[in-house]
C-alpha cells in the first residue's frame, strides 16, 4: 500500500500486528463527515464488535489523534498511514492499547481541549466545548508558546471572536480550510 507519511512504532516500522489489519475492510467515515455527522457513535458501534485479537480499519479525512487516544483508553493500539492528501487510513487493534500512536502524545487542557504535535504544528482540538472555552483554551495555548510554531486548529464552526484576540497578542489566522463538523484555522504569529 502506497504511504506518504505513516506512524513508525518503537522498533522503527509498522507493528507486527499490522499484517492481521490489512485483510479488514476499512469503515470509510468520510462521507459520514461529508454529509455533516458526526461519525463518533458509528465508529464506536463498530469498535465494540471487535472481539480481543481483532482490527478495525477507518478511513477519514485527516489523522483523528483524540479518536486514537479514546480507542487507545478502549484498548486498541493505532497505527496510521496518509494514503493520499484529505485520506488517511488508521488501523485499530485491539489488544491492551500498548502502542497506540507513536510520537505523538495527546495533552487534555483544563478546558477539556486536547493538543498533539504533528508535522504542520501543534494541533488543538476545541471541538465538542461549549463557548468559551474554546477561545480560553487557544489563547492559553498560544501564550505558552514560544519562537515561530505554526497553531492548528480544530474547531465545529468559524470562531469569529478569535481574529481580534489573537491580533491583540501578535497572532493571525494565516489560513481556514472547513470540513463541515472539523473547521481548521492555521494560527501564526505576525512577522
Amino acid at each position: 500500500m502506497p504511504s506518504n507519511h505513516c506512524d513508525t512504532s518503537e522498533g522503527g516500522g509498522p507493528p507486527e500486528w499490522l499484517t492481521l489489519a490489512l485483510e479488514v475492510p476499512p469503515l470509510d467515515v468520510r462521507p459520514i463527515l461529508a454529509d455533516g455527522t458526526d461519525p463518533y457513535a458509528t465508529v464506536m458501534a463498530s469498535a465494540d464488535g471487535v472481539i480481543l485479537g481483532g482490527s478495525l480499519v477507518i478511513d477519514a479525512p485527516f489523522n483523528p489523534s483524540p479518536l486514537r487516544r479514546v480507542m487507545a483508553g478502549r484498548g486498541f493500539s493505532s497505527y496510521g498511514r496518509k494514503l493520499a492528501e484529505g485520506h488517511w487510513r488508521v488501523f485499530f487493534h485491539l489488544d491492551g492499547g500498548t502502542d497506540w500512536e507513536s510520537g505523538a502524545e495527546v495533552e487534555v487542557l483544563p478546558e477539556g481541549a486536547m493538543i498533539w504535535r504533528e508535522e504542520d504544528g501543534i494541533h488543538i482540538d476545541v471541538r465538542k466545548l461549549p463557548p468559551p472555552d474554546p477561545l480560553r483554551a487557544i489563547i492559553r495555548l498560544i501564550e505558552s508558546l514560544k519562537g515561530a510554531e505554526t497553531v492548528v486548529v480544530h474547531h465545529e464552526r468559524e470562531p469569529h471572536f478569535l481574529a481580534p484576540e489573537l491580533a491583540e497578542r501578535g497572532w493571525r489566522i494565516a489560513r481556514m480550510a472547513s470540513e463541515v463538523v472539523n473547521v481548521r484555522l492555521w494560527l501564526e504569529r505576525e512577522s
